[in-house]
């Protein structure tokens, strides 16, 4: 990439405060605690709720909708800690770390390892120091599969050559490296309390835990990498085509907690931006991101298609009718 990411992010923040003015820009920027609050208790809610009828009920339709369901809580798990937590600090410094953990330590993540790992891939879009970059070595079907399991997933984000875990911490200073033991200490005691629990009770937490986390949460997860940055122009120079242009609906949104597609390129330029207010910013600025972006995407069954069976290149611009019609190519089947 040969453009600055901050640079290309302070352009479009500029661009949109011209477009929607400053003070409308400052209102979607204004905290809700009771959303925020509602967001938290929504995600421990639906968890406790699927987690009993997968453990209560034989193996029927509601039985397989509350798998998928419960593959989608760990999902908005992680959205949850990721705008709440991370990004907003919500309950300040020592509240933000514990809730964080709460919602992270089941998907056995670290907290401060997705931290660190996030906040440099704002930091860094599209550069060679993006901590995303881990996924342009998912260049062959075989490994796109693979990436669609916790286990692929685990050894993607390991490191190659010398690229470092994705879930590196910088602990040298005193207090991050007490943090993070502690954080190790307790993700080996969940693991450990699982593994027990599972000995103790092993069909309630396979339906209940193990098949949630290891069969749907990885293909959630792949669906939300499709939404967020595999169709992207990082060279582009323009943060609004530094992510897949997906015309999110209310489903898309809730499912992923207003931070997939379109949604997805308001939250880099904005990444403070609460989940509640990113919708509205992104009907508000319709016409100005299908100005900016050749490249629209209305249908998702395309991107899977695009990524599992074409071998598209992630973060790379897929091909586009649009696109190509307007660059006078002939147009693609």
């Amino acid at each position: 990439m040969t453009h600055d990411p901050q640079t290309m992010i302070a352009n479009a923040r500029r661009d949109i405060r011209d477009y929607l003015g400053a003070d409308r820009v400052k209102a979607l920027h204004r905290q809700n605690r009771g959303l925020d609050a509602l967001a938290f208790c929504t995600v421990i809610a639906l968890w406790v709720l699927a987690s009993t009828v997968l453990v209560t009920r034989p193996v029927d339709a509601v039985w397989l909708i509350c798998l998928v369901l419960q593959g989608f809580v760990f999902q908005l798990a992680g959205l949850v800690s990721h705008d709440l937590f991370v990004h907003r600090r919500v309950g300040g410094e020592r509240w933000a770390a514990w809730g964080a953990r709460l919602l992270t330590l089941p998907r056995l993540s670290l907290p401060m390892g997705y931290e660190s790992a996030h906040l440099a891939h704002h930091r860094h879009l599209g550069s060679s120091r993006d901590t995303e970059n881990y996924k342009q070595h998912l260049d062959s079907r075989r490994k796109r599969l693979l990436f669609s399991t916790l286990l692929g997933i685990k050894l993607v984000q390991s490191g190659r050559g010398d690229t470092v875990h994705y879930h590196h911490v910088d602990a040298s200073q005193p207090a991050r490296a007490r943090a993070l033991r502690l954080e190790r200490w307790l993700l080996r005691g969940f693991l450990l309390t699982m593994l027990v629990l599972t000995g103790i009770f092993p069909l309630a937490m396979a339906s209940a835990y193990w098949l949630p986390l290891l069969v749907v949460a990885p293909l959630v997860n792949t669906v939300r990498i499709l939404l967020e940055h595999a169709d992207a122009d990082i060279n582009s120079g323009d943060a609004f085509q530094a992510g897949t242009f997906y015309r999110t609906g209310l489903l898309t949104r809730v499912l992923f907690l207003w931070d997939s597609g379109d949604c997805h390129l308001v939250h880099h330029i904005f990444p403070r931006m609460p989940w509640y207010h990113v919708g509205a910013c992104v009907d508000e600025l319709r016409p100005l991101m299908a100005a900016r972006n050749p490249r629209p995407r209305r249908h998702l069954l395309g991107l899977l298609k695009g990524w599992y069976l074409d071998n598209h290149g992630h973060r790379q611009p897929w091909p586009s009718r649009r696109f190509q019609s307007r660059a006078g190519a002939p147009r693609t089947s």
